[in-house]
């Protein structure tokens, strides 16, 4: 695919052809010129032969083993060329003016615009409401960062209704676990702190007060998955992977806000004086 865009549009995916099409095709009428990405790991569902008929208009990246979730959205980014990323989960779907609207509250002060959003179950034989209404008036307004943290302190802003830096969503990828937690459920933490990180990193934010996101309600949602489950083990997994992903953001800002890291390369100097001087006490 040889668009060059500024967006890439990210959809991971395993065995969702009967959802993954609308995500697609979103992607590709949006107003503003997009890079489509679709990672697919594993699928043997007849997702690789619908994407295939697309041809050069998304690109299809295959493996044939599933790495889950987390691996499989870190891959979609790698191989994106966009400077901003939106990750479109494979059973969501857009407005077509959802990224023209966002990239224009972006700005070097600010570093994540997100959607309002609606919830639409895909499981009936004749979902409803699925289909846009074009002539809706869309509004949006940039408010400070600090003003939202309490809001993802206690709940999420998916990255499925967001756009945010690459360079910024990297950083929170490069993490299953962290050393504060051992706590891991499909892929819940990095997408938590992929909206969440910007929040402390810059001073504003977007918000598109009109939806211009549907999410897909369905048995096999990861978060409907975990909520429905009898499993009180996989609630428990669940909700302490956020908590994990809460925690290792707080200390990390934490620390960069008392300025450890150079205190410790003072020690660290330090020390390596101390110990030329005492290598040469020795030997005098």
């Amino acid at each position: 695919m040889s668009i060059q865009s500024k967006v890439s549009i990210l959809i991971p995916t395993y065995n969702r052809v009967q959802f993954i099409y609308r995500a697609i095709e979103s992607s590709l009428k949006q107003t503003y010129r997009c890079e489509v990405i679709v990672c697919d790991h594993g699928s043997n569902d007849g997702t690789e032969e619908l994407c295939l008929t697309y041809g050069n208009e998304i690109k299809y990246i295959r493996r044939d083993n599933d790495y889950g979730i987390h691996f499989c959205e870190l891959e979609a980014l790698l191989a994106s060329n966009g400077e901003y990323v939106h990750f479109c989960f494979d059973d969501d779907w857009m407005h077509p003016e959802f990224i023209e609207q966002s990239i224009k509250l972006f700005n070097e002060e600010t570093g994540l615009v997100f959607s309002s959003y609606e919830v639409i179950d895909i499981q009936s034989d004749n979902p409803t409401n699925i289909d846009w209404d074009l002539n809706k008036q869309i509004t949006s307004r940039r408010i400070r960062s600090i003003l939202k943290i309490p809001y993802v302190m206690r709940g999420l802003i998916s990255p499925s209704c967001a756009l945010v830096r690459k360079q910024d969503a990297i950083k929170c990828m490069y993490m299953t676990t962290n050393l504060l937690s051992d706590s891991y459920y499909n892929g819940v933490g990095p997408d938590w702190l992929i909206t969440a990180m910007p929040l402390f990193k810059y001073k504003y934010c977007g918000i598109i007060d009109t939806s211009l996101v549907k999410f897909g309600s369905h048995d096999k949602s990861i978060t409907v998955d975990a909520y429905n489950s009898k499993n009180i083990l996989n609630i428990r997994r669940f909700t302490s992977a956020y908590r994990g992903a809460r925690l290792y953001l707080l200390v990390s800002c934490f620390v960069k806000f008392i300025k450890l890291e150079l205190i410790y390369l003072f020690l660290e100097d330090s020390l390596r004086v101390l110990k030329r001087f005492a290598i040469k006490m020795i030997k005098w």
